[in-house]
């Protein structure tokens, strides 16, 4: 079945106006040539879409039905072009966003907030993922944008959004828990929950460092936050979590400063591919790079 954009449009507008004079002089047309473009229509539907009704014309039941049918057709050819615009401007399309688990407690939201406030009309698709598979889906382009933790590989650019400080879990009735001043390290003097290097790598390096590799080795170590808040309230020891996980407020667990000396700070990147063509992470990339740092909260230690 072969037929117009220009007959679907001259066939609406016959239907409007009722008259096949009327319609051809409001689309500047002679009234033989559109004429001819409704046969032709008819034909290649094999209905007559028109009853003679006096000097005018009256849309038969089959008419009817093809006549919503068309102008939904030509609503879409309307807006095509100027989607197809967007498109290709990156202010519409989708964009596919992996996070880490731990991460999503920090910018999850402001990435989401960000992405409306740039790029408004691109939906987003979430994708939960370790940042080293993050890199392996960046690279191989089954996702547009990551929220990863450092190293980042060469081939891929990024920028930092998000910097926070670590802060230490200890259960609701430890020693520590009611501590106003600044915990140091050496107080600590049960065993510490840790996260496996599957789940991250970079926490569980950093953290490692810091208490001492050989002490953090016979550690509990977990691949979730809530499972490491969990032990935690379970008495099993304590834990080194970025201070946006205070947001979760898990019954139990509380949550104390490090003094200066001890103190670490863990940052998260957002990251792309340049080979990636989605107009959309374009648009999204060039935002970051002149503006890289997200809205953060720092919420305050609650209190004991």
């Amino acid at each position: 079945m072969d037929f117009s954009i220009h007959q679907l449009r001259g066939f609406v507008t016959v239907a409007e106006e009722q008259h096949f004079g009327r319609a051809a002089k409001r689309l500047n047309l002679t009234q033989p040539p559109l004429t001819r473009q409704v046969q032709g229509l008819e034909r290649a539907l094999g209905v007559s879409l028109f009853d003679r009704v006096g000097r005018g014309v009256r849309l038969t039941a089959a008419g009817e039905v093809f006549l919503a049918h068309c102008r939904r057709v030509l609503a879409l050819v309307d807006v095509a072009p100027s989607a197809a615009r967007q498109a290709a401007a990156g202010q519409s399309g989708a964009l596919r966003l992996g996070f880490t688990a731990i991460g999503a407690y920090a910018v999850l939201a402001d990435a989401f907030a960000l992405v409306n406030e740039r790029v408004p009309g691109v939906s987003v698709a979430l994708s939960e993922m370790v940042s080293i598979d993050q890199f392996a889906a960046l690279v191989e382009l089954r996702i547009d944008l990551g929220l990863v933790r450092p190293p980042i590989p060469e081939q891929l650019e990024s920028v930092l959004v998000h910097s926070e400080d670590l802060v230490i879990a200890v259960p609701a009735q430890h020693p520590l828990a009611g501590q106003e001043a600044p915990v140091t390290l050496a107080d600590v003097t049960d065993e510490y929950i840790g996260y496996t290097p599957e789940g991250s790598r970079y926490l569980h390096d950093i953290c490692a460092a810091m208490v001492g590799l050989n002490r953090y080795a016979v550690s509990q170590l977990a691949s979730q936050v809530p499972t490491m808040l969990a032990l935690v309230r379970a008495g099993l020891g304590c834990a080194l979590v970025p201070r946006s996980i205070m947001s979760m407020g898990v019954e139990g667990v509380r949550y104390r400063e490090l003094a200066a000396d001890d103190g670490h700070s863990v940052t998260l990147h957002a990251c792309w591919s340049p080979d990636n063509p989605n107009p959309a992470l374009r648009r999204l990339a060039s935002s970051l790079r002149q503006d890289p740092r997200l809205p953060v909260s720092r919420p305050s230690l609650p209190p004991s």
